[in-house]
């Protein structure tokens, strides 16, 4: 079994061939307790087995707990980010938003590694995987066409006979209503990437697949949402 460096969080980055110290020598330890229960005196090689054997189980149990530390502190970390988040969109604080969708791709990046360590401690301690969704929950993307249309002045049919002060009243009229439908298409985009922010946040970021097809689109929609705001 090789234990490499701790990461950041104090967890072992093991060597997935450390799952097989009971698979290996599974019947050398089934032996080894076998003959303790019948009472008879454990050999040297049984004693250094079932020794190994108790500190693996030990360390996987310690690797369990720090993986249940990281969901805890993702998910703390993920509702300030989320909040932040919505405080910068609210503010139309474009140059905000980068650094903390990459806040979110590295909580994201860190449950992913912990939640590794932890799969392979739980087969050591004969424990079942977390349950894998059956299906990818689907991603709604979000593009300019599906954001309300700015209306133009070719949708204004003029009016026979219509004078002058017509014309600079619906002129007007028409600027109020592109300026209030662009400040919706703001908005939408905003609502989108908050909105795909919680569901990240809700699920611990332990959802993998989800998260990461979430943090992709995010970026697309940061993209569309400074369009927008060149719009206005």
């Amino acid at each position: 079994m090789t234990l490499l460096e701790p990461d950041a969080d104090g967890q072992l980055a093991w060597e997935d061939d450390c799952v097989d110290l009971f698979d290996l020598a599974g019947d050398l330890l089934d032996a080894a307790v076998a003959r303790l229960k019948a009472g008879m005196k454990p050999t040297a090689k049984d004693i250094a087995l079932l020794t190994e054997a108790a500190r693996t189980a030990q360390r996987a149990f310690k690797e369990v707990g720090a993986a249940n530390d990281v969901l805890d502190d993702a998910s703390d970390l993920g509702e300030d980010l989320a909040n932040a988040l919505a405080n910068s969109l609210k503010r139309q604080a474009r140059t905000e938003v980068p650094a903390l969708l990459g806040a979110l791709r590295a909580q994201a990046a860190r449950v992913e590694r912990s939640e590794t360590v932890r799969t392979i401690a739980n087969r050591i301690l004969g424990n079942g995987g977390p349950d894998e969704p059956d299906t990818q929950v689907p991603i709604p993307a979000l593009t300019a066409d599906l954001l309300p249309r700015v209306p133009s002045v070719y949708d204004d049919e003029e009016e026979p006979g219509a004078s002058l002060a017509d014309f600079w009243e619906r002129q007007e009229r028409l600027e109020r209503l592109q300026d209030r439908v662009r400040r919706e298409r703001v908005e939408h985009v905003a609502t989108h990437l908050l909105a795909l922010a919680e569901k990240i946040v809700d699920r611990a970021f332990r959802d993998t697949r989800f998260t990461r097809a979430a943090l992709d689109e995010m970026d697309r929609a940061y993209a569309l949402w400074c369009v927008c705001l060149d719009e206005g």
